[in-house]
């Protein structure tokens, strides 16, 4: 604005353009203040790191670190898995003895069964022979499966 435009304007109008003057002039200089204050701390942290090179050697030191942090992990990873596939192949072969056991002990009952079975037709048959036959029939020689797991179970309680 020209002096002459100036002195046209009323006495409010002057004061409002100096109060807007005023606040503009308390803006700029915050943002002064905060640019400075920014300048300051580059110039800290400049200082603490001497260079880019120094700065990028922290940086790097901190990546190695990490790297070595990781492959240490692993490491440990490796190692515990290693452990428990061990105890799993030993829990597996204990699992297959017992196993093994366990088909070998019904076996040998399976066969004692047999034994005490025909024994008992044996004596069934010696006994029939003397008298006369019975007139309802008889069970069928061969059990049906179910009854012959009954049988089992019963006499594994027994024993």
């Amino acid at each position: 604005m020209t002096d002459k435009e100036l002195r046209k304007l009323r006495r409010d109008d002057l004061l409002q353009i100096l109060i807007d003057q005023q606040r503009q002039n308390d803006e700029l200089k915050a943002a002064l203040e905060e640019a400075k204050k920014a300048l300051e701390d580059r110039r800290i942290k400049l200082n603490e790191s001497g260079s880019i090179a120094e700065a990028a050697l922290r940086i790097n030191g901190v990546f190695e670190a990490a790297q070595s942090a990781a492959d240490q992990y692993t490491a440990q990873m490796r190692e515990e898995a290693e452990e428990l596939r061990a105890r799993a192949q030993a829990d597996m072969d204990k699992a297959k003895v017992t196993a093994d056991d366990i088909v070998h002990s019904a076996r040998g009952e399976a066969e004692r069964i047999l034994r005490e079975a025909r024994g008992e037709a044996e004596r069934l048959k010696a006994e029939a022979a003397g008298r006369p036959a019975p007139l309802a029939p008889e069970e069928p020689a061969q059990p049906t499966e179910e009854k012959h797991r009954k049988g089992l179970l019963w006499r594994n309680r027994k024993a």
